[in-house]
């Protein structure tokens, strides 16, 4: 299989690393600012780690010819219905996460769970805490933003009224990740939690969605995705 780069930083490196340890052929690495024609490729995927400005603009480029793309930028989602209207009107896919690593989605999917659970004794009170390197700029984390949306999402469905739900952050060192969900009460704590510990999972996690959407390009599948769609197939 064929994988196009584009924005060849550190995750961009990483991703072109395992699919290059996976047999795969890298048929380009392109960074913001650089002409470029998704034709010449002949990629059977590209995945898109540039910048929140130039995101979607690439995306569309490339969903343009009917190249499939997985996005690994953030910051452009108040574009969402351009890229769905693209991904439909081309036949093609996207796939798009805030965060590829594998633990932090069965973390979303468990804290689900659990808030459903929680949400039965009124004592408990749940907040979200997020810890990263001292060179993180957004605060809270993309990752922890998208924890509390899963939350609160619970929260809303089974009671008329909730507060906001509090997200502490921190920066510390060279701290590549860590999220936390917390249940508090007068008697105990409950934590649900996820450590990073290198950010080769970010990358593969994102190589294995590269995977996932040329088999369901094969299968003449179209539209947008996450990281919930790849999950839901495990059995």
């Amino acid at each position: 299989m064929k994988i196009a780069i584009i924005g060849y930083g550190k995750l961009g490196k990483a991703v072109a690393e395992i699919a290059a340890e996976k047999g795969w052929t890298v048929v380009a690495k392109v960074n913001k600012g650089e002409n470029w024609d998704p034709l010449s490729w002949g990629a059977d995927v590209a995945f898109e780690s540039s910048a929140p400005d130039c995101a979607v603009d690439n995306a569309l480029k490339c969903l343009a010819i009917g190249l499939p793309v997985v996005i690994g930028t953030t910051g452009w989602h108040d574009r969402m219905a351009e890229v769905e209207v693209a991904a439909k009107e081309n036949k093609s896919l996207v796939f798009h996460a805030t965060n590829f690593s594998l633990g932090v989605h069965l973390l979303n999917q468990i804290s689900s769970y659990m808030t459903r659970v929680m949400m039965q004794f009124p004592e408990y009170t749940a907040s979200i805490q997020e810890t990263h390197h001292t060179q993180k700029l957004d605060s809270p984390s993309g990752t922890a933003i998208t924890l509390s949306n899963v939350v609160d999402k619970v929260r809303n469905t089974t009671a008329e009224t909730t507060p906001e739900i509090q997200i502490d952050s921190y920066r510390e060192g060279n701290v590549i990740g860590i999220h936390e969900l917390v249940w508090k009460s007068e008697v105990d704590v409950l934590a649900l939690r996820h450590d990073a510990i290198s950010r080769r999972g970010f990358a593969l996690g994102a190589f294995n969605a590269a995977v996932w959407v040329v088999e369901r390009r094969n299968e003449n599948l179209n539209g947008v995705f996450t990281m919930n769609d790849l999950i839901s197939e495990i059995k």
